[in-house]
């Protein structure tokens, strides 16, 4: 027992000291930009007469501007950007730089221009840039436009595999595609992406999307409202926080998440539904699952949400090896809260299926509020309903709830 405590004691001291160090970072990243950053306020203004102009398309001056200056601070009112044409392939806004840091003021916010229904990929962060810094980005999409139209394509900011991005005090609203995108881009993993307080609201198709990662870190993640209600503009899976892989080259490693809150999307909110397409058609091998996701809280209380809260199911496994994958997906205190007027006990789907192999899903100190009622391990008897979900996922092989 003196071990097991003193082990716990010894792994809060190292989390509190990692903390700490990238705070110390994160402060030290901030402090340089704010001190040497070139102000790109005069440069905007000078492109479009020598004042700010609403609706005008400063893209392109922010992108050359970005390209000539690593570190930039931005003005504290709304810059709009449209799509910058000089760039083929995926249609962005602005395209960040290998090196740039980018200060936004309490203030700032780059926004669409009011005639452009789709958003494209807002803040790009290609697959050869490298060493970011962005704090206090705030970036409203196109869903703020009256006559928007929805897209299975474009996000808030989208990382196409950069290596090295920090990303801190961010908000992204509105976007007509994903909020934010984790990218695999040409068998290349996203690496060493630091997320540190991210609030995505009102998405269209996925609040935030990783399709592959090596060392991530996300702390006090809010996805609110990903989806719509105008059922012409839907755009599925409309999914709060969904990891999507693209096929046997997508890896999740040292994956972590801390502090994740959902809230009102109207899909599946944590969902790992298309793991199988790391399995299928294999040709890279063993694929080793590491995700963590320390305390997650769900709460629906919107009458269309119709997801469940913790998505995993793959259907009929028998035709794929799933020696192929392997690893483990932790949840560690989740709560997920149910308070629609119906009842409504979607707080599982896949979790009994059973199948040989691949990845192992754990929930640790697990609750589940139904209409007010809490319900946790101890007295899942009292509830017929929520006693046979948490069997049933403890007797297949694929979940483990303690």
């Amino acid at each position: 027992m003196k071990k097991a405590v003193c082990f716990i004691l010894i792994a809060a001291a190292v989390v509190c000291q990692q903390n700490l160090s990238a705070q110390t970072r994160e402060k030290m990243l901030r402090d340089s930009t704010m001190k040497y950053g070139v102000e790109i306020e005069p440069y905007l203004k000078k492109a479009s007469g020598g004042k700010i102009v609403k609706d005008f398309n400063y893209s392109p001056y922010i992108n050359k501007f970005l390209k000539e200056n690593k570190y930039v601070k931005f003005p504290p009112y709304p810059i709009s950007i449209g799509t910058d044409d000089s760039f083929e392939g995926y249609k962005r806004h602005i395209s960040v730089s290998s090196g740039n840091r980018l200060y936004f003021p309490k203030g700032s916010s780059l926004v669409c221009p009011t005639t452009l229904k789709t958003n494209g990929y807002m803040c790009f962060i290609a697959w050869d840039v490298k060493n970011v810094f962005i704090d206090g980005i705030n970036l409203v999409g196109s869903k703020a436009n009256p006559d928007y139209k929805t897209s299975e394509y474009g996000a808030g900011i989208a990382m196409y595999a950069p290596v090295n991005v920090l990303v801190s005090n961010a908000t992204v609203t509105k976007s007509s595609g994903d909020g934010v995108t984790v990218r695999v881009q040409w068998k290349k993993q996203s690496r060493d992406i630091t997320i540190n307080k991210l609030t995505v609201t009102d998405a269209t198709r996925v609040g935030m999307l990783v399709t592959g990662i090596i060392n991530g870190t996300f702390r006090d993640i809010t996805i609110d409202g990903t989806g719509e209600e105008d059922k012409a503009k839907v755009v599925k899976p409309q999914t709060g926080l969904s990891f999507e892989p693209n096929d046997c080259t997508s890896r999740y490693v040292n994956c972590k998440f801390y502090n994740l809150q959902t809230k009102n999307n109207l899909g599946p909110v944590l969902a790992t539904t298309n793991f199988y397409n790391i399995f299928t058609k294999n040709t890279c091998g063993v694929n080793k699952i590491d995700i963590l996701i320390n305390k997650w809280t769900d709460y629906t209380d919107h009458p269309m949400a119709y997801g469940a809260s913790f998505a995993i199911g793959s259907g009929d496994m028998t035709p794929y090896d799933t020696k192929d994958i392997s690893g483990t997906f932790k949840i560690i205190n989740p709560t997920i809260i149910k308070n629609t007027e119906k009842p409504n006990y979607y707080f599982f789907q896949g979790t009994n299926e059973s199948r040989k192999g691949g990845v192992k899903y754990t929930l640790t100190n697990l609750k589940l509020v139904h209409q007010g009622k809490e319900f946790t391990l101890k007295n899942r008897a009292s509830n017929e309903k929520i006693k046979n979900m948490i069997n049933q996922a403890n007797a297949s092989n694929k979940v483990l709830i303690n």
